[in-house]
């Protein structure tokens, strides 16, 4: 069975409880409730056992909620988990724009928050390697070492600013000709 098909029935379940949940008459309490239950539903849908997604509308979806979410608790440090696994969802998926746009958010909104070096890493990671735009990513792997010189990541970020725009064949060589292997 397609990973499409054995999903489809939970995502109708999901999508009608979408709907029932959305009138206005709602309490914020139930509301935020209701946003909650979906979120967690749609994460049961995507992360199986094997912790892969396996449902683009499904992931999309997600993403949508994770944002709503945020703008409607911003300060909560729960939103602000959201909002990072809503870019990291938004990575999966390939949308590397919208992954930048919440990684730069939680780096840039959230400084004091425990991912944001991660975030702001992501940030650069998805300019090099989703959205091609060299420049930027270099950008961010400075601003990553400038603001996080002894976090763990801190050496590839300073890699990988030094070999923007190398090709796989190149760093291939480069590792060869100095005996890495």
């Amino acid at each position: 069975m397609t990973a499409m098909r054995r999903t489809s029935l939970p995502l109708s379940l999901l999508l009608s409880l979408l709907v029932a949940s959305c009138g206005s008459d709602r309490a914020p309490a139930t509301a935020e409730k209701d946003i909650l239950v979906v979120i967690d539903s749609l994460e049961t849908i995507l992360f199986g056992d094997d912790g892969t997604m396996d449902n683009a509308d499904a992931a999309n979806m997600l993403v949508r909620h994770y944002a709503k979410y945020y703008q409607q608790h911003k300060a909560d440090s729960l939103a602000i988990d959201m909002l990072f696994k809503a870019g990291e969802v938004s990575m999966g998926l390939g949308d590397g724009r919208l992954a930048v746009k919440y990684f730069t958010t939680v780096a840039e909104e959230h400084s004091g928050y425990y991912k944001a070096p991660d975030a702001l890493f992501l940030a650069a990671f998805c300019e090099e390697n989703l959205n091609s735009d060299i420049q930027q990513a270099g950008f961010f792997y400075s601003d990553f070492i400038a603001k996080y010189p002894d976090h763990p990541l801190a050496v590839d970020a300073a890699f990988s600013r030094e070999n923007l725009g190398k090709s796989e064949e190149e760093l291939i060589r480069m590792f060869e000709q100095r005996g890495d292997r």
